[in-house]
């Protein structure tokens, strides 16, 4: 189980399961896609829910669910197989409630619960993409939040998040729009997660469906 405070960075760990829809396979040849799953109670695959006071994940109405009751926390849900290197994630993400300034998104290429490429968007629509480093540093691929037109903000609207990642070359995107671009060869692969994170505020849920990792 793992889980980052924002401002202490003390671990546990909650894991969560990822899925794909058929929506996303249109051009698609079977043997591009890496990784289809559906929220179907008993066929989870490798992915574990497990939930505490602090922050639970659960699979409700076919969707995943992420929930956090404490303010400056990062929790996330990781498969625990495959690793993945190259490839492209497509994954629905919409928030239930909680501030507006809260946010959620995609861990990629994970070495570990403090290794990883990090791709967030928040309810007020900004969005970040960053790498976690072992020391629990951040390095960061834009200098601060970036406002992003293309982000549906406020609750209950989905969002499509993408990532893309080729070798050294890291593309995010939202609803078909690119956002950044950015080269880095920090980390080559590893496994992927869904993540939602409060900042000063408590309260927030966050649902994720319809995810399908694919070659790209």
């Amino acid at each position: 189980m793992q889980r980052l405070q924002l401002v202490s960075f003390w671990l546990l760990l909650p894991v969560l399961l990822l899925v794909a829809c058929q929506r996303g396979a249109v051009g698609l040849r079977p043997s591009d896609v890496l990784l289809r799953e559906e929220f179907v109670a008993g066929e989870m695959g490798a992915w574990q829910i497990e939930g505490d006071s602090v922050a639970q994940t659960a699979v409700i109405n076919e969707q995943l669910l992420i929930s956090i009751n404490a303010p400056n926390t990062l929790q996330f849900a990781t498969l625990a197989n495959p690793t993945f290197d190259d490839f492209v994630l497509e994954v629905d993400a919409r928030q239930i409630a909680g501030h507006p300034e809260s946010s959620y998104g995609v861990l990629f290429r994970m070495q570990s619960s403090q290794e990883f490429y990090r791709f967030e968007i928040t309810g007020d629509g900004f969005y970040m993409l960053e790498r976690h480093n072992g020391d629990g540093s951040w390095t960061r691929f834009v200098d601060d939040w970036t406002a992003a037109p293309a982000i549906n903000q406020g609750l209950n609207v989905a969002n499509r998040l993408k990532v893309t990642a080729r070798g050294d070359a890291l593309a995010v995107s939202v609803n078909d729009v690119l956002l950044r671009e950015v080269r880095d060869a920090r980390y080559a692969g590893g496994l992927l997660a869904l993540d939602a994170g409060t900042f000063g505020h408590a309260g927030l849920q966050v649902a994720f469906d319809n995810l399908l990792v694919y070659r790209p």
